[in-house]
């Protein structure tokens, strides 16, 4: 779902989250499956303040396979966004975009994380310099879709790396593990990526 529709003529870095376990709360052993159950994640609408002064495009990569387990309606789905987003604009924080993944893990295809296509995708939709962006996430897929792309990983929050089979060591991931922490490391990550002055276009 795309909430802007500029785009960069000059290809720059974005901010990518990963939702659940970032934006909002997870709920463990099942999904959010209305907005009446989108917690936002503690502090983390100060932080995407903060992170919108960088003025670079802040994006959603997230798999939402309860949509195709049956267990949520891609209308239901939209309208979560919607209201995501509508509570950010709210507090001067504006998403570019939200992508999806509503595939079942078993349906092999090339955009579930840690496959890279969703980010692929919002690449080729705003122009993104990849190699110079971050990907904030809480899992061990999110970090291995951002560098299977070039970006810069981070990991939010004390619990991380669910089970999928690889691991990293820890050493060479920044952790934010509470949202007080997550513009500092983000900004520093973004620098060191070549990062220097606040983008022309505001998203």
């Amino acid at each position: 779902m795309l909430f802007s529709e500029k785009r960069l003529y000059l290809s720059g870095p974005a901010i990518f989250f990963d939702r659940d376990g970032v934006i909002n709360c997870r709920r463990p052993g099942t999904y959010v499956l209305s907005w009446s159950q989108f917690l936002f994640t503690p502090g983390i609408e100060a932080a995407l303040k903060q992170l919108a002064t960088l003025r670079l495009p802040m994006i959603v990569i997230s798999n939402q396979a309860c949509v195709g387990k049956g267990l949520l309606d891609p209308a239901v789905l939209q309208e979560i966004t919607v209201q995501m987003h509508q509570k950010l604009a709210a507090i001067g924080v504006f998403m570019a975009a939200a992508y999806y993944c509503i595939h079942r893990p078993d349906d092999n295809c090339i955009c579930r994380k840690p496959k890279p296509g969703l980010l692929q995708n919002a690449a080729d939709d705003y122009n993104i310099d990849l190699r110079g962006s971050v990907f904030i996430g809480d899992s061990d897929t999110d970090i291995q879709a951002g560098l299977a792309v070039g970006c810069k990983p981070i990991l939010f929050g004390t619990t991380h790396c669910e089970s999928s089979g690889y691991s990293l060591p820890a050493s060479c991931i920044p952790v934010a593990r509470t949202a007080v922490e997550l513009f500092p490391i983000s900004e520093k990550c973004l620098k060191d990526c070549g990062y220097s002055e606040p983008a022309s276009d505001s998203f």
